[in-house]
This record gives C-alpha cells, structure tokens and sequence, in this order.
C-alpha cells in the first residue's frame, strides 16, 4: 500500500478541561529529545561510535530545560510531538525500561499538574525491542490527555469549556520505510478520510473552536516555503554530512538562489493531508518535528505550517555531529489560543522569548497568493527554473572559448591578419 494503514479509524476523544476562562491557553510543543537508557554511555550508529561523556553529550537536558521552560511559560498543556525516546539505544542494549524513561521526563509536567499528550515519531520504536503498538501504553501515564486512546491518530477539545479552548488533531506520522526511495511510511489514508468525515460533522455542530494539528513528521508540503519566521538549516546540515547532490555541494548559493534549499524531511508519499486541511479550513495550524535544524513557521494555501525547536543533547540530535552545530538554541515552540480564537505562536529558550520569533497566525493578515505566485512559488516551477539554470551552466562551461591571455589573442590577431 502506498500510505500505511495502522488504524481503521480516527478517534474522537472526550472534552478536558483545563486552563482558566476568558484568559489565554498556552501549549507547549516538546519535540526530538531522543531520551536514551539510564546509564547508557555509548552510542553507535552507521559507521559512528559516540562516547556520549566525552563527547559532553546528556541526557538530562531535556528534562531541565522542560523543567525551566514550565516555570518560565507556565502552560496549560504540553503536545510531545515525536522522537521523545529514541530506541535505537534500547535495542543496542538490550533496555526494555522505555515507559519509565518516558515517565522520569514528564514529572515536571505531572508535578505542575499540566495535562499532555504524545504522537509517535520515526525513532521512537526505531530498532527498539518493543512494538509501536506497546507506545500506546505512554497513554496511561499520569495527566494524559489522550488516556484511553486506542489509537495515536485522535482529536479532541481542550480549554476552560467545550465553547472555548482549541480542537487538537494528533496523527501518527508514520515509521522509517524499508524504501529508501520513499523514506517514510506517511500518514494512514484511513485517518485522512476519517478528517474529512469529522470536519463535516462539526460543521453541522457549527463548532467555531481553532484548530491545530500535531504530527511528527512535515508534510510533503512544508518544502520550497518562504519562512515569516525562523530558521530553515536543514539543507546545510544535509551538504556537512555529504547527502547532497554533487552539484549542491559545489554550487550551494545557486541552490539557495532559487529556493530550493527549503526542503524538508518528509515522506515522498503524499496522504492529502494537507489538501484536506486546506479543503476543511478547521486547522488553523501544523506543528512537526523531526528536521533539527528547521524551526520556521511558514503559510502555504490558509494553512500555517510550524515546525518546533529541539531541547535535547544526545547524539542524534546533531546527528552524531556530522550534521554540524545546530543554528539556534535549545528550546520549545508555545502556542497561545486566545479567548477570541486567535492565535500567536513564538520560540521559547532559556533566555525568554526568542526575539523576531513571535508570529500571530491570522490568515486575515496575509493576502491571498494571486494566480503569478501560484504558479511562479510551486514546487514544478522551481524544478524547471532549477534545469534551466543547471542548463545554462553546462552550456556556459561546455561552449564558452577557453580563457586566452592578451598575448595569445594578440598572436592570434596578426595570424588572422597575414591571413586576409
């Protein structure tokens, strides 16, 4: 099948309240802290072998800056969108502790009494001697929004009421492919028909609740994307570890010239998530992990697409260090609803709020794109103008004379003359 089919069907979950009426909702995005065992000190990976203490990796980062980033923001909620444990490591070592490395790290959330949830991403079960399935067990932790849930793909309505808060949507975004063509298995079709069927329902309910989606993984969509704010590192991270092109990694301002270094991590399948998104309008906004080096917020078709910000230092993180030193800080993406359903969303680090990071993600601020920026900003058009100027190249080194001193050209000049 060309998009995986985990579950039958998506889940509608049960109203929870938190928060305080008529002030705003706050949600803290936690993504790719890769947790490994307690007191593994190694790491190995394709070729590489990482000596975590030597290398001044931990893996108590995460938890304090979790802990840190609670006291500064104080959120109502937290979403853990993938790669929260990474088990590569358990399978390694033989661990099977991964439900109580997931526990340790959440006792700043339950201590603050802030109910969470969890979507699933690539590494989590990646290698690990447990099942995908068995991480639905992380539902019956303490303070779970999704407790209960039979399924990773589900939506359900947070805030002070059931007329004022946010609809969330969670979604498993899929596992490692044994393709390589392909990359990842993709969002369940079954679950992207069960969007479609919802949305019409709540229609019907007139529901008036924003709507946020929170996925590990990009969507193919997030590619060739103009950032409002943020850093999109990604493709310099690809060019240190040689997984680039040739071209690319000799011509890097001639990739960036044209775009086309905004890539993302994303499957080469494509559920129609994001069509039914944007068919829909319930989802205001997309939230993904899993590319370290990105954290920008982008627009595309009335959809806000985000990614979160990493807040952990074990190997993977920059992966095993080939990637190079990631662009920005540790931190976390937070998510302001507001009583009047509008909604903000900035970089939160150690020091506060990261500056030029705060977005309002209000279509009515953003022009609708006309039928020349369609057509000039899509994915066919910057892949004909990349062959173009790749063209262009080859013919300019191919056809153009050999570069000739004064001297040769003057020779050259009284040869053609004695000739005439």
């Amino acid at each position: 099948t060309p998009c995986k089919k985990q579950n039958p069907t998506m889940e509608v979950l049960k109203h929870v309240t938190c928060g305080t009426a008529g002030k705003p909702l706050r949600i803290i995005q936690i993504t790719d802290t890769h947790l490994f065992p307690e007191g593994v000190t190694s790491f190995k990976n394709e070729d590489t072998t990482v000596d975590m203490k030597k290398s001044g990796y931990s893996n108590k980062t995460a938890k304090e800056y979790l802990a840190l980033l609670i006291k500064q923001v104080r959120p109502d909620v937290a979403i853990l969108t993938g790669d929260i444990i990474d088990g590569r490591p358990f399978g390694e070592h033989k661990r099977t502790d991964w439900l109580r490395t997931i526990e340790e790290f959440i006792d700043p959330l339950v201590d603050a009494g802030i109910y969470w949830s969890f979507t699933p991403g690539n590494h989590d079960d990646d290698g690990a001697p447990y099942s995908r399935k068995d991480l639905l067990d992380i539902y019956s932790l303490p303070y779970c929004l999704s407790k209960g849930a039979n399924t990773f793909d589900h939506t359900i309505t947070v805030g002070p009421s059931e007329k004022e808060g946010v609809r969330l949507w969670l979604f498993d975004s899929g596992e490692n492919s044994p393709d390589k063509n392909i990359r990842y298995t993709s969002f369940s079709l079954a679950s992207v028909a069960a969007h479609k069927l919802i949305s019409k329902k709540l229609r019907e309910r007139k529901e008036k609740l924003p709507g946020l989606a929170f996925f590990h993984i990009p969507l193919p969509q997030y590619m060739y994307n103009h950032p409002i704010s943020g850093t999109l590192g990604l493709f310099d991270a690809a060019r240190n570890k040689g997984q680039v092109p040739r071209f690319a990694r000799y011509f890097p301002w001639l990739v960036k010239l044209f775009g086309a270094d905004r890539v993302a991590g994303s499957s080469m399948l494509d559920s129609g998530l994001f069509e039914s998104f944007s068919r829909e309008g319930n989802v205001k906004a997309t939230f993904c992990g899993h590319d370290h080096y990105n954290d920008a917020v982008m627009w595309r078709d009335g959809v806000y697409l985000c990614y979160g910000r990493v807040c952990s230092y074990t190997p993977p993180i920059d992966w095993e260090g080939k990637g190079g030193p990631l662009p920005f800080e540790f931190g976390a993406r937070i998510v302001e609803v507001r009583p009047d359903a509008s909604v903000a969303t900035w970089v939160q680090s150690k020091d506060g709020i990261e500056p030029k990071s705060y977005v309002p993600l209000e279509h009515r601020d953003r022009a609708p794109a006309g039928l020349c920026a369609r057509i000039l900003c899509s994915n066919v058009t910057l892949k004909v103008v990349n062959f173009i100027a790749i063209l262009v190249i080859l013919v300019y080194v191919l056809m153009f004379p050999q570069y000739r001193s004064a001297e040769e050209l003057e020779e050259e000049a009284k040869i053609e003359a004695g000739l005439l």
